[in-house]
């Protein structure tokens, strides 16, 4: 399988592959509420070409990603780790006192998988992301909930833990 393309579903395979853009999801998101991240994170600045695995709190394997210039690797409380690029990690995040400790300000709009069943996405990245049939699709949004557009998967007990329901402002 080449970079950016997504696996074809076989019966060993266990997820469904999901266009994340379509008219279903985007209408969805653009419908579903606004929550605002809470809590701290750890982050440090990415070595060009680092690989991270994101690997969820309980073990499962989300996505592969490689850090390319001014990006972020994010570690939140239950472990996970991702990279974010510079803007979205500037626009989400604040320093606190402590060094390396970041506090979270962003918000987004997500909506429970409808599938029934775990599901793949071509991430925003070119790898695949997974999800079993609890996880949401997720798009960040303003404070207003105006979406970016790109939408991407999160495990729902990871969910649960780090975003609260808002109401929209303005």
């Amino acid at each position: 399988m080449k970079k950016g393309e997504p696996r074809m579903e076989t019966q060993e395979s266990k997820f469904q592959f999901v266009e994340r853009k379509s008219p279903e999801i985007m209408n969805a998101l653009a419908e579903a509420p606004v929550y605002k991240k809470q809590g701290r994170v750890e982050a440090r600045p990415a070595t060009p070409g680092e690989e991270i695995t994101t690997t969820l709190e309980g073990g499962a394997k989300e996505t592969v990603n490689k850090a390319g210039e001014g990006d972020w690797i994010m570690t939140n409380p239950g472990g996970e780790q991702y990279i974010i690029s510079e803007k979205k990690f500037l626009g989400r995040y604040e320093a606190t006192d402590e060094e390396g400790v970041y506090a979270a300000k962003g918000y987004c709009r997500a909506v429970q998988n409808p599938f029934g069943k775990p599901i793949e996405i071509m991430a925003s990245w070119g790898s695949p992301q997974t999800g079993d049939e609890r996880c949401l699709i997720a798009d960040t949004c303003d404070a207003s909930g105006k979406v970016d557009g790109e939408p991407y998967l999160i495990d729902a007990d990871a969910f649960a833990k780090t975003y609260k329901q808002v109401e929209a402002q303005g």
